[in-house]
């Protein structure tokens, strides 16, 4: 038997291709300048692979491609962005079957679609003669010039108003045909001139209420410290004459308000407060400053080397011995301490408390 009788056997037990198939409505034009969507229904029994919308310049050599995404209603579309749409526009569609790759397109890379575009629409000219002349035109809300006034303007309804100091405004609506002149004129009325009314006899300005001076006494309780206050307010600048200290405060008269203390000797404080109406008592508080910080630190440092050491001598001990009670207390207690004064001096700041007092005292 000859060996080519198995060939069209072989060809029969081979499987069958199973393309994609479109459906596709193309859009009805292109407008230059706007993204144009290109939509379509792509099926396939393998499944849809590889969508793209391929596109080109109309008698361009080469084309470009975006990928069709699959939108929620099953369908498949891309956008061609408008910066890329200068005239008439030639596309194709190409898929493949996800199951065996066989290929199908709508249209076909040698013989693409073209989809015209869409001429702009031929704007009209129109003329505007305000009678007297001079007169403002504002064209949908912007202001294009003065009367006489020729310009173009796109088809379609717009608003025209016309106005002039003296005259009453005008306002008109005017249709544009495409590509069609329009002239159009103004008359404009005067506007009547009402006579003015009588002044109104303004009333006579209530006295401004002077501010209230009050007494601001500046304490402290830290012994051993004396502080220097000067306050800028707007009364001008009021500073105390001697050091306060315990026992010894200073009383200042200053105006309700916004006031600048400056605290000078045992601290260099600034502070802008406000003055509450009524006595008021402020209470000057030194910090720690950075003794307690390197104190701790110490403390910090000797707790953690004494622990090191006990444990040294433990471990080394014959036999081996365990960290005493009275040692772990000893390190962890130093450490304690050191962490204790760390604290404080950092949350230790210098400090003006203001506290309004009662009429009583």
């Amino acid at each position: 038997m000859h060996r080519l009788f198995f060939v069209p056997l072989l060809l029969g037990a081979l499987p069958a291709f199973a393309a994609p198939v479109f459906e596709h409505a193309p859009p009805p034009n292109a407008v230059p300048g706007h993204d144009l969507t290109v939509t379509a229904g792509i099926d396939s029994p393998g499944g849809v692979f590889d969508p793209y919308l391929w596109y080109r310049a109309a008698g361009a050599r080469s084309f470009r491609k975006i990928s069709l995404k699959r939108g929620a209603n099953g369908k498949y579309s891309a956008t061609i962005p408008g910066a890329e749409i200068k005239g008439d526009i030639e596309y194709y569609l190409q898929a493949f079957d996800a199951a065996d790759l066989a290929e199908a397109t709508w249209s076909s890379r040698k013989a693409p679609f073209l989809l015209r575009a869409k001429e702009p629409a031929k704007p009209g000219m129109l003329t505007v003669r305000a009678d007297p002349e001079g007169a403002t035109i504002d064209l949908d809300g912007a202001a294009v010039g003065k009367s006489p006034w020729t310009g173009p303007v796109s088809p379609g309804p717009h608003t025209l108003t016309v106005s002039k100091p003296g005259y009453e405004p005008l306002q008109v609506g005017v249709t544009m045909a495409e590509g069609v002149d329009v002239s159009l004129p103004v008359p404009m009325r005067k506007l009547a001139v009402a006579a003015p009314p009588p002044p109104k006899e303004k009333p006579a300005p209530a006295p401004e209420k002077p501010k209230e001076a009050q007494w601001v006494d500046f304490i402290t309780s830290q012994n051993n410290e004396e502080f220097g206050v000067e306050a800028r307010g707007t009364n001008g600048i009021a500073r105390c004459g001697s050091w306060v200290q315990v026992g010894l405060s200073c009383r200042l008269q200053l105006a309700p308000g916004k006031t600048h203390l400056v605290i000078t000797r045992a601290m260099d404080l600034t502070r802008d407060l406000t003055i509450p109406a009524g006595r008021s008592e402020a209470r000057l508080s030194r910090g720690a400053g950075p003794l307690p910080i390197i104190l701790g630190a110490l403390l910090i440092g000797g707790g953690a080397g004494s622990f090191f050491y006990f444990k040294h001598q433990a471990d080394n001990a014959v036999p081996v011995d365990k960290i005493a009670t009275w040692q772990y207390a000893a390190s962890g207690g130093a450490a304690a301490v050191g962490l204790g004064l760390v604290l404080y001096g950092i949350l230790s700041t210098d400090s003006i408390d203001l506290r309004q007092l009662s009429e009583s005292r």
